[in-house]
Formats: C-alpha cells, sequence, structure tokens
C-alpha cells in the first residue's frame, strides 16, 4: 500500500507542477542568457517501488543508473508561456536491483524540459521511449520476474531538476526522478517497474554569440472537434491467453486555453478481442459472445498541454456500458498527439485501468471542426 501511495502521489506532482509555470509574471530569461543546446551526463542511485509482494524478497541491491543527454532550447510561441523550455532526447542506462531475476534497463527517450519557478531554475523534465530490459519472465527460467514479460518495453519519465550556475557555461543539476518501464500487456505478466532515483548531473550551455528575436506565437485552434480511430495488442489475463487486436474509436471536444493548458470531454467505444479468448476459457458456449457483448463505451474527461506541433493529454474515464467487467469500469489514458497536417494527428496513448496497464495503442485523429 505504502508503494502504491508513493507511485500516486509522484504522478500527481509530476503531472500538476507544469501548470504552475503557466502563471508566471515574467515568464522567459534574456536572450543573452539563453543556450542554444545543453549537453548533460548525469549518475542516479535508486530503488524499485516494490508493488508485489514477492518483489520484498528478491530486491538485493540499490539501482546505480548514468545517463546522457542533448537538448535544444526553444524560443517564441508556445515557449514563453514558461521561464525556460526545451526538448531533446537521452539514452539511460541502470541496474534493477537483482542482476539474475530482472536485469539491467537502457532505455531511449524523447522529452521535454519546462521551467516551472521564476527565472528557470526548477524545472520539470518529462518524456516517454522505448525501453530494454535484459532479464524478462520465463516459465522454467525465471518465474520470479512477475513485472516483466518482453525484453521490449516502454518506458515513461518525470525528473524534477534544480541547475546550479558553475563557470565557463557549466552547471551542476542535482534532481528526483521518476521512471516507469511496461509493455502494456502486449506480454504477460506485466505488473510493471517503477524505479525512483535521485542524481546529479553535469551540464554544459553552449550560448549564441548574439541575441535571437522572439517569434510571434502561432496561432492555435482554442476549440476543436475531433475524431480518433486507434489499434493495440495485449494479453487479457495470463501468459498464455491469445495475443489479440483491440480498436478503440473516440470522439473528443478539446478546449486550448491562452496558457496553452487544455481540457476537454470525450467518449470511447472499445472493441477488445481479448474478451472472445477470455469467454471461451470461462464458459461453455463461446459462440454467443457477438460484437456489442465484445465492446465497451466510456466518458472521458481530458486534461493537457499543448507544445505547439506537439499535445500531451491525460485521460480519466468510466464505462458506461461494459458487458464483461473485467479489469472495471475505471479506466486511464496518456498519450502524445502530434500534427502531420491537414487536421490529421499522430496518436500514442497508454491505456490503464486502476494503474494496472491494459494496452499500447497507435492511430490517427482528425479535427472535424475547430475555431
Amino acid at each position: 500500500m505504502k508503494g502504491y501511495l508513493t507511485i500516486l502521489a509522484g504522478l500527481f506532482f509530476c503531472v500538476a507542477t507544469p501548470f504552475t509555470a503557466l502563471s508566471q509574471q515574467n515568464p522567459s530569461l534574456p536572450d543573452d542568457q539563453l543556450p542554444t543546446h545543453v549537453i548533460n551526463f548525469s549518475i542516479h542511485k535508486g530503488f524499485l517501488i516494490p508493488h508485489y509482494g514477492l518483489m520484498d524478497y528478491y530486491l538485493e541491491d540499490k539501482t546505480l543508473g548514468i545517463r546522457l543527454s542533448i537538448e535544444k532550447v526553444v524560443q517564441g510561441g508556445w515557449a514563453d508561456s514558461f521561464s525556460y523550455a526545451s526538448r531533446g532526447v537521452e539514452i539511460y542506462h541502470t541496474s534493477l536491483g537483482n542482476p539474475k531475476i530482472l536485469g539491467h534497463s537502457t532505455h531511449l527517450i524523447a522529452f521535454g524540459n519546462l521551467g516551472i519557478h521564476s527565472k528557470g531554475k526548477g524545472r520539470l523534465k518529462f518524456g516517454g521511449g522505448i525501453a530494454f530490459i535484459s532479464e524478462k519472465f520465463d516459465l522454467e527460467n525465471n518465474i520470479k520476474n512477475a513485472a516483466i514479460g518482453s525484453s521490449l518495453n516502454g518506458a515513461i519519465a518525470f525528473e524534477y531538476h534544480f541547475p546550479i550556475s558553475l563557470k565557463g557555461g557549466f552547471s551542476l543539476s542535482p534532481s528526483l526522478r521518476f521512471t516507469h518501464y511496461s509493455n502494456g500487456a502486449y506480454r504477460l505478466p506485466n505488473l510493471g517497474l517503477n524505479l525512483f532515483s535521485m542524481g546529479l548531473s553535469l551540464e554544459k550551455n553552449r550560448t549564441p554569440k548574439y541575441n535571437s528575436s522572439k517569434t510571434e506565437a502561432p496561432s492555435l485552434e482554442r476549440n476543436r472537434l475531433q475524431a480518433g480511430l486507434s489499434i493495440g495488442r495485449n494479453q487479457l489475463i495470463d501468459p498464455e491467453s491469445q495475443l489479440s487486436n483491440n480498436y478503440n474509436l473516440s470522439l473528443q471536444y478539446i478546449h486550448t486555453a491562452p496558457s496553452n493548458f487544455i481540457l476537454g470531454l470525450g467518449t470511447d467505444i472499445h472493441y477488445s478481442q481479448s474478451y472472445q479468448d477470455y469467454y471461451t476459457r470461462n464458459s461453455a458456449d463461446a459462440s454467443s459472445l457477438g460484437l456489442l457483448e465484445s465492446s465497451r463505451a466510456g466518458l472521458t474527461g481530458i486534461v493537457g498541454i499543448s507544445l505547439g506541433a506537439t499535445e500531451i493529454h491525460g485521460n480519466v474515464g468510466y464505462y458506461i456500458y461494459d458487458h464483461q467487467k473485467i479489469n472495471g469500469s475505471l479506466y486511464q489514458r496518456i498519450y502524445v498527439l502530434t500534427k502531420l497536417g491537414k487536421g490529421f494527428r499522430l496518436k500514442f496513448c497508454l491505456k490503464s485501468h486502476n494503474a494496472k496497464a491494459e494496452t499500447f495503442e497507435l492511430g490517427l485523429t482528425k479535427d472535424l471542426w475547430k475555431k
């Protein structure tokens, strides 16, 4: 229970704190104080948060990780809502507390980095990508690893850091970091790994020789109605379950405030072939399961943030129709939307039920109306 509450508190902090920057009175540093690129090398020491009983017995060591990242500072447009804004990529390698059962992880993440206090001192870094984990569940050779069922996984990270300027364009940056690994139930078991760590970074800033002028903020569609279609694959019950497709049709109303904060409402219709497999294994008459019984319909509330061509959304929904009621009626989504042009956006999503991952989804959305 303590580990679960820690995760909820950490996620709430990481999601809530970026929006405190939206009310800043003096949003950005002078141009001659902003670097164009930042190179970062860091060391992280931490621990896995045990979230099932067996984990308490086989976690032997603390975790130790190293990271190399490069980021580019963004100015103008949406970035002027923050005291500091950049985007970049990182490669991160870490141990996982037990080399025989959990092995180690190497991930590649694309991230955003936003100043959430005056003059860009306190910053929140967040992003997602892919991770390779060296040890996975195996019925014969690694049955204790109930956390990870595949070598390839998704990775989500939140990091709060506080740069301290040194001479010569260098800075030291202590940090607190939360990293989550999951395969979205593509291969079971998939309880996931939750890693909390403290780090110390050495950064090198490359500052331009001249002041760059700010660009005008691009006009945003403040209100829009969008439809979306996405597909995912997962196992529903256990490692012996059939790997099946899931389809999701959505309709959403999105409002983007001048501060780039997003609010919205939506509806989902979710069809899962995994239900057929579940019903086959638990009923003598599987042929009676039709299209309607394999579908769920829900209503969702939406919060998010616009970063120009990219948006990050978090949804909480409730199924008003759910024939099977396998994982409960409350569900969540975290997803990224990226503009493609002509009203289309690429959508990548992690869907879960009460912090238990159900599937990754990939799809498209189309603006039906905007103003």
